[in-house]
């Protein structure tokens, strides 16, 4: 998996079948590219670029959802099931048989 570029969020499918949504870091170009501009109810020059950065940070993620959405919408109930159990007996080995602090870092 190549490494984003510095500031990215990277959002990974949480059943790991290797899909990931990568957010670019804000930038003026990212907002020029989300084509978010300011509330014209804004008062002053402030008031406008605060609202450009509520609506592009309002705009990423719901894009960010919807990609989200659509992705998961890809798997089937058997594999979301098959995780949670996963998951499941895992939790329950680790309770079963904790790690020590010496164990994590040695």
């Amino acid at each position: 998996m190549n490494s984003p570029a510095p500031g990215t969020t990277r959002y990974l499918c949480p059943l790991e079948c290797g899909w990931r949504h990568e957010v670019p870091p804000p930038s003026v170009d990212r907002i020029a590219e989300l084509g978010v501009t300011a509330d014209p109810a804004a008062r002053d020059f402030s008031e406008a670029v605060t609202s450009i950065a509520h609506r592009a940070c309002l705009t990423e993620a719901q894009q960010t959802e919807a990609a989200l959405r659509e992705h998961l919408a890809t798997h089937t109930t058997e594999q979301f099931v098959r995780v949670i159990h996963d998951l499941r007996v895992e939790v329950a080995t680790l309770q079963e048989h904790p790690v020590s602090s010496e164990e994590k870092t040695g």
